[in-house]
C-alpha cells in the first residue's frame, strides 16, 4: 500500500519535492511496467488473431478443394452409371447374338446330319456349289467375329467402370484426409479462441486493477496533503522513537518497502490479529480521517502534530469520529479484514511530511 504527504517550508520543502520525485519516478516506473505487460499481452492477442486468419485461408482452401473433389466424384459416378448401363446393353445384345447363333449351329448341326456334300452337291453348277460353301462359311466366321467384338466391348467397359471406381475410391479416401484435416483446423481455432479471450480478459483486469491502485492512491494522496497543511504544533512525537505503544496485540510482519501483490511498494505493517482484536492509539493526538478508502478499508488517520500522522488501515469497526481528540492507548475500534489483504489484519503507518517512516523502529513490540 502506498500513502503520500507533502511537507511545507525551506528545508522541509526541498525534501518533500525530492521525496516527490522520487516516489512519482517509482509510480511511473510501475505504470511503464504495466503498460509493457499490456502491450506485450497486445502483441501476443495480434499473433493470435494473424494464427487465427492463416486457419482461416486454409480451411477455406481445404473447403474449395473438398467441393472439387466432390464434383468429380459427381462425374465419375455419372460415368460409372452410364459405364453400368452400356454393361447392361451390351450382355443383353450378347445374349440376344448367343441365342441367334445358338440356333444357327442347331441348322448347321443338322446340316451336317445331312451332309455338307449333299447340300454342295444339290447345287445347279460349280458356281453354285462354290457360292453355297462360301455362304456357308461366312456364316461360321461372322457368327464368330460378332461374338469376339462383344466380349471384347464387354471386358472394355468393365475395365473402364473399374478405372472410375477405383477413381472414386481414391477421392473418397482424399476427400476423408481434407475433411479430417478441416476437423484438426476447427479444433486448433477453437483453442486459439479461447487463449485470446483469456489474454483479452487478462489484459482488462490488469487494467481494472491499475486504475483502481491509481485512484486509490491519488485520492489518499489529496486527503492526507491537505491535513497536512492543518496539521498543529508538536506534541512530542518525535521524541518517541522506538517507545510508541503497539496499535493491536498481535504478530507484526515488516513488509516496509517491500513489493506486496498489487505491485504496489508498502509504506508500512501488517498486524496479524484475532477476530475482533481492539486498536489503540500509538500517541495522543486529533482524529482527521475515519472513512472508507477504497483499497484500504474502513481507515483512521490521527494527526500527532509537528506534521506527523500515524494510519490504521483494514478496521473491522470504528470508534471515534473526525475531530476527536484521543490519548495514548486509547481504543479506536476494532480490527477486521477489510480491504485488499484478506485475513483479520490491521494495516498500519507513520509518517512525517511526505516520507514514510518505518514502524518497526518507532514501536515497542513485547
Amino acid at each position: 500500500m502506498v500513502l503520500t504527504l507533502s511537507a511545507r517550508g525551506g528545508a522541509s520543502g526541498r525534501d518533500r519535492g525530492k521525496s516527490l520525485k522520487s516516489r512519482l519516478s517509482a509510480v511511473k516506473q510501475h505504470i511503464r511496467e504495466k503498460k509493457r505487460e499490456i502491450e506485450l499481452s497486445q502483441e501476443k492477442a495480434a499473433e493470435i488473431l494473424s494464427d487465427i486468419d492463416h486457419l482461416d485461408q486454409k480451411s477455406s482452401r481445404i473447403h474449395a478443394s473438398i467441393a472439387s473433389l466432390e464434383a468429380q466424384k459427381g462425374h465419375l459416378v455419372t460415368s460409372i452409371n452410364a459405364a453400368q448401363q452400356k454393361i447392361a446393353s451390351l450382355e443383353s445384345e450378347i445374349a440376344a447374338k448367343r441365342s441367334a447363333i445358338r440356333k444357327r449351329l442347331v441348322a448347321l448341326f443338322k446340316l451336317q446330319q445331312i451332309g455338307y456334300l449333299k447340300v454342295l452337291l444339290a447345287a445347279d453348277s460349280p458356281v453354285d456349289m462354290e457360292k453355297r460353301y462360301t455362304f456357308i462359311n461366312d456364316i461360321v466366321g461372322h457368327d464368330e467375329q460378332v461374338m469376339k467384338g462383344c466380349i471384347a466391348q464387354e471386358h472394355e467397359l468393365v475395365a473402364e467402370q473399374n478405372s472410375y471406381t477405383a477413381q472414386k475410391s481414391q477421392l473418397e479416401g482424399l476427400t476423408a484426409t481434407l475433411r479430417s484435416q478441416s476437423s484438426v483446423l476447427r479444433h486448433t481455432k477453437s483453442r486459439k479462441a479461447k487463449m485470446l479471450a483469456d489474454i483479452r480478459h487478462s489484459t482488462e483486469t490488469t487494467r481494472k486493477v491499475l486504475r483502481e491502485l491509481q485512484a486509490s492512491e491519488e485520492a489518499l494522496q489529496r486527503r492526507v496533503r491537505s491535513l497536512e497543511e492543518s496539521s498543529g504544533a508538536g506534541t512530542g512525537f518525535a521524541a518517541m522513537r522506538g517507545r510508541l505503544l503497539s496499535p493491536v496485540k498481535g504478530r507484526m510482519e515488516d513488509v516496509f518497502g517491500k513489493t506486496t501483490s498489487s505491485m504496489i511498494s508498502s509504506k508500512g505493517v501488517l498486524f496479524k490479529v484475532r477476530p475482533d482484536a481492539e486498536v489503540r492509539t500509538v500517541y495522543e493526538g486529533k482524529i482527521v480521517w475515519t472513512q472508507w478508502l477504497k483499497g484500504y478499508g474502513n481507515t483512521i488517520i490521527i494527526d500527532h502534530g509537528s506534521r506527523y500522522f500515524t494510519i490504521y488501515a483494514h478496521m473491522g469497526t470504528v470508534a471515534v469520529k473526525t475531530g476527536d481528540r484521543v490519548a495514548s492507548g486509547e481504543v479506536i475500534g476494532k480490527a477486521g479484514d477489510a480491504g485488499l489483504d484478506t485475513g483479520k489484519t490491521l494495516y498500519f503507518e507513520i509518517r512525517h511530511g511526505e516520507r514514510a517512516l518505518d514502524p518497526a523502529d518507532w514501536l515497542h513490540v513485547r
